[in-house]
This record gives C-alpha cells, sequence and structure tokens, in this order.
C-alpha cells in the first residue's frame, strides 16, 4: 500500500533523528546551525525554521545542543500536542475527565474537513495504523514514523456501501437524544443544588441567630455582674456618707452653742463632755473613711473565649456529602427466553443504554434494550463467572481458566479472541488496556493480549478461604474494590496493589456482586444476606440500601443504571431480574 506523498519529507533512522533536522531529516547540523524550538522541543535547519515559523507563529526558537556530543539534543513532541494527540487516539473509557474539560472550555467550533489537533490544516491522509485523520503538519510529526499513511480519496472510496456509514445518522440522533436528556437532567440537578445551598445558607443563618442568643444571654450576665459590683461599692460609699452627715450635724449644733461667751459653766462643761466623745468619733470615722480600699470597676475579657472565636473561620464545616440511595419503588422484569431460571452472575450496561446480563444456569450473555426486551443471546462453552466492557462495543467474559472476548455489532454478539487465567478466577475488571482478575485470595493485572501478567496484591491471611472473588475500579483508576464470599467487607486499594482501607460489615454474608457506578458511587450485594450496600466513604462504613423487604432474594450482582434512577439486581436461581426504582 502506497503511502502518501508529502514534498521534502523523508523518514531517516532513530540515529539521524537525533542530530538531523526534524522536518527534512537530510543535512547533517551541528550546534550552532541549528534552530530548536522550545515548544516542539525539535531541531529545524535554517531552511525548514521559516516554514515552522509560518505555522507556529508563537512558538519559541532558541538554540540548544550537546556540548559534549557536539549534537543537537533530540526531544519528544510537546505536552499540549501529545495530550491532544492521546485525546484522538484513545477510546472513550480511557479518556481522562480533565482533557474533555479543556476540550470543551476552549469553546472551538466543530469543523468537519479541518485537523483536529492542528485546527487551521485540512485533512489531506488517513493513518490507518492509528486510524486517525490527519493534515500535512500530522504527517510530518506525530504520525512521521508511521508506514500506512493513505490519500482520503483512495481510503473513502465505497464509504457509503459500509453498514457502519448507513446507520451513522441514526446513531447520532441517538447519541444527540441521550445528551439531550442529560443536560435536561444536568440542569434540574444543577437547580436541586442551588436549593440546597439556599437551604444550608438558611441552616448558617438560624446558627449565626444561635450564636447571637447565646452572645446577648453573655452580655445580659455581664451586664448584671456589673450591677452588682456598682451596687456593692455605691452602697458602702453611701453609708458611710450618711455616718459623716450624721456627724457633720452633731458638730455643728455643738458648736452653735459653745461658740458664744455667754455660755454658763454647767452648759459649757456638758459641751465639753460631748465634745470630746464626737471628736473622737470623727476622727475614728475619717481615718476609716482613709484607710479604705478604693477601687474602681473594670472588665477583662476571656482570652480563652476570644481566642477560640479567633480562629473560627465559620460556624462549621461545608462540603459535599456523597447521596446514599434509597429505595422508592420495584418491579420484575420476566425472563422468557430460556427453558430454565437463570442464574444471573453479572450485569453491566453499554455506554448506548443497552444491558448486558451473564447467565451461569444456561451458560450464555444476553443483550437487553433500555425497555429490558431481549436482542440478542449468545451461547457460551463455558459458565460464565463474571464479565466487563472493553471500550464500547466489546465484551470480556471470565470464565474457568479462560477470559473470552466478545463483539458487539448491530445489536448482535459474535465470539472472538480467548485469553488463559487461573482455573480459580471468577472475577474481573478493565481498566486503561489492563484486566484485574480476582482468584481466590489475589488480584492479578493482566495485559489485554493475556501475555503479561502481575500480581498486584495477595490476602496472606486467607489461607484455604476465597477473600477475592470480585473487583471493581473506579471511573479514574485511583481505587481498585475487592470483596470476596469469605471476606467479611469490602478491601480498598489504590491501582498498583496497594492496600488503603478496609471497611467491616456485619450485616454482609457471603459478599458476591460488586458495581462502581459512573457518578463514583459503589454497591455491594451479600448471596446469602439479601442485601445491597452502599459505601458510604465520608463514614467509611457501608450503608443499607435494599434488602428482602424490597424484594431481594440471592442477589449474585448489581448495577446501577446511568442517568435513570434505576437498580438492576441479578439473582439466584429465578426467571426474572428485580429492578428497584432508587432516589
Amino acid at each position: 500500500m502506497a503511502a502518501c506523498e508529502i514534498p521534502s519529507i523523508e523518514k531517516g533512522t532513530d540515529e539521524d533523528d537525533a542530530r538531523n533536522c526534524f522536518a527534512c531529516l537530510k543535512s547533517k547540523l551541528n550546534a550552532e546551525e541549528g534552530h530548536f524550538c522550545k515548544d516542539c522541543k525539535q531541531l529545524y535547519c535554517a531552511s525548514c525554521v521559516s516554514k515552522h515559523d509560518d505555522f507556529f507563529q508563537r512558538h519559541k526558537i532558541s538554540w540548544k545542543f550537546d556540548k559534549d556530543k557536539r549534537n543537537v539534543v533530540s526531544a519528544p513532541i510537546s505536552d499540549h500536542t501529545l495530550e491532544i494527540y492521546q485525546r484522538t487516539t484513545k477510546s472513550l473509557s480511557e479518556v481522562s475527565l480533565e482533557a474533555f474539560k479543556q476540550e470543551c472550555a476552549s469553546g472551538e467550533s466543530f469543523e468537519l474537513g479541518k485537523c483536529d489537533v492542528h485546527k487551521s490544516q485540512d485533512v489531506m491522509s488517513f493513518c490507518v495504523e492509528d486510524g486517525l485523520l490527519c493534515c500535512n503538519i500530522c504527517n510530518s510529526t506525530i504520525h512521521r514514523a508511521c508506514k500506512d499513511i493513505e490519500e482520503l480519496p483512495k481510503v473513502a472510496k465505497g464509504v457509503h456501501t459500509t453498514a457502519e456509514f448507513s446507520t451513522l445518522p441514526s446513531r447520532l440522533q441517538e447519541s444527540l437524544s441521550f445528551l439531550d436528556r442529560k443536560m435536561f437532567e444536568l440542569s434540574e440537578e444543577k437547580k436541586l443544588i442551588e436549593d440546597n445551598a439556599d437551604a444550608v445558607k438558611t441552616n448558617i443563618q438560624y446558627c449565626r441567630d444561635e450564636f447571637v442568643d447565646i452572645v446577648d444571654k453573655l452580655q445580659q450576665q455581664s451586664f448584671k455582674a456589673v450591677e452588682i459590683l456598682k451596687s456593692s461599692i455605691t452602697n458602702d460609699i453611701a453609708s458611710r456618707k450618711t455616718q459623716c452627715a450624721h456627724y457633720y450635724n452633731q458638730l455643728k449644733s455643738l458648736y452653735s452653742v459653745v461658740e458664744t461667751d455667754a455660755v454658763d459653766e454647767t452648759t459649757a462643761f456638758v459641751g465639753l463632755t460631748k465634745g470630746r466623745a464626737l471628736l473622737l468619733r470623727t476622727r475614728m470615722l475619717l481615718k476609716d473613711i482613709d484607710g479604705r480600699y478604693r477601687c474602681c470597676i473594670v472588665f477583662q475579657h476571656d482570652t480563652d473565649l476570644h481566642k477560640m472565636l479567633s480562629k473560627m473561620q465559620n460556624f462549621g464545616t461545608v462540603k459535599s456529602v456523597e447521596h446514599i440511595f434509597a429505595v422508592t419503588e420495584k418491579s420484575t422484569v420476566q425472563m422468557t427466553i430460556d427453558k430454565s431460571n437463570c442464574d444471573i452472575t453479572a450485569i453491566f450496561e453499554l455506554p448506548c443504554g443497552d444491558i448486558v446480563l451473564a447467565d451461569a444456569a444456561n451458560s450464555n450473555i444476553k443483550l437487553l434494550n433500555q425497555s429490558f426486551h431481549n436482542l440478542a443471546v449468545c451461547t457460551l462453552p463455558d459458565i460464565p463467572l463474571d464479565m466487563c466492557a472493553i471500550g464500547d462495543t466489546e465484551i470480556a467474559v471470565v470464565t474457568t481458566g479462560k477470559v473470552r472476548f466478545y463483539l458487539l455489532q448491530n445489536g448482535s454478539l459474535s465470539s472472538g479472541k480467548s485469553i488463559k487465567v487461573r482455573n480459580q478466577s471468577s472475577g474481573m475488571a478493565y481498566f486503561a488496556g489492563h484486566l484485574y482478575v480476582a482468584t481466590m485470595s489475589t488480584l492479578i493485572k493482566y495485559s489485554i493480549d493475556g501475555k503479561q501478567n502481575k500480581l498486584l496484591y495477595k490476602n496472606t491471611e486467607a489461607g484455604g478461604q476465597v477473600t477475592i472473588s470480585r473487583c471493581a475500579i473506579s471511573r479514574e483508576g485511583q481505587f481498585i474494590y475487592v470483596t470476596g464470599p469469605d471476606c467479611p467487607g469490602l478491601l480498598v486499594l489504590d491501582i498498583f496493589g496497594n492496600k488503603l482501607t478496609f471497611v467491616k460489615t456485619h450485616d454482609m454474608v457471603f459478599p458476591r456482586g460488586l458495581h462502581v457506578a459512573t457518578g463514583g458511587q459503589v454497591f455491594l450485594c451479600g448471596k446469602d444476606s439479601s442485601i445491597v450496600l452502599q459505601l458510604d466513604r465520608q463514614q467509611n462504613r457501608l450503608v443499607k440500601v435494599a434488602d428482602g423487604n424490597d424484594g431481594l432474594w440471592s442477589p449474585q450482582c448489581v448495577v446501577l443504571l446511568n442517568g435513570k434512577s434505576l437498580m438492576i439486581i441479578g439473582q439466584e436461581a429465578t426467571n426474572s431480574i428485580l429492578v428497584l426504582r432508587v432516589s
């Protein structure tokens, strides 16, 4: 297959790339002759740097060389370009939410004929190896090592007659409906959060009013203490003033009698005698008043209370709390396509909204639409123990000693490759190109082709017990959740297999089903206890969501449908699945 011709581009060896002009790879340049772009992190010769400047006017050109080897140091493409490239090549399940946020925040409009990486360039070719549309700049940078690049007219020939293109309008319309519904749900959720925030503000106002009432009471009590102290001091002052007035009046009366010369001897003697007593009492009173402790009223605030209030930044902690679901309605969906009762061991929802069930009793997997009507049934050679989605159209099913892959195409299931795993494997999850397989008391990481495996975690205290039979991974890959029939709770690991915490529960008997919802909620069901629990991360506990009163009987798997407030329970030895409406 001929490669698309690109003017002035020739492919060279990796050794040449380390010392030659990145664009033309022809002239060997020493350090003084090269132009190095700090943004592209590549070397350009004098003739190519002008073309580079036309395409990337904001990039910074400088000199960069290895003084010992006198060679230009080759470097990878810029992080920004690499991020865009990875965003266009990864499947939806592997792209980080941050990448989506950055893409949406840019506000760039969709242009069909433009390159996704270099927005001003027209797409000219198609890289068969990566499955990506390319412009001329892509061909000379990101895809310069690719050998199978076709011109668009050649690779697009006959596309109108393909089944995939014929169903594209209906699939686009379906996705538009999903997005429209999701935008409405998000708008309603936003209103709910706004009302919730207003209610929290009202509670904070109530808290503030209570604080004000407490402060008012403290002020009244402090005022009362001041009044009591003031009364005590002023009463003492008034009492002494009254004593002074009493002796003042007596002394004044005696003075008015004895000051005249006409007083007789008898009166003078009486006045002298009483005068001695009054003067003595007056001196004693004055001495007592002068020796009295004089005081004033001061206020010394409570420093501990002041420090405590000063350290307070608010009335309390404001945080988001994970919603704990509760059952509001229950119903059952009959499985009429099988002659015998079903044994549903695994359930998951596809991005399109269809539902896949694994039936161990009938050794098949079932595809249901959003109305729970049967679309397809695929018979398996072995009993399905667990399953998970690989991307948008591929399913992995773990059986005894094998993982089998099935493709979903046009509403039907077809078998694909298989890889070997340990015979005791019974649970599985997929993340970022790897399978995480639960086996007795170990968690093993496999590559998607089964060629590599790594022991992530082993329960050294398990003995012969099965403590790891199911596993699930959070959407962003921060946590791995693990449980098993002999595990008294939920084990939480990081993505590298390091133990983070263990959430113990006495309500769960024979833990079996494990599910991480799109919103991050974690659900666990117990086969012998007929109960579904939800992980409360704030309190580090498992909270009951549903039990036998809600119709549960020997539940083996659970899934919360995305955006529908519906929880589906797969149970043992029954011809129906349980559908619970939760809020």
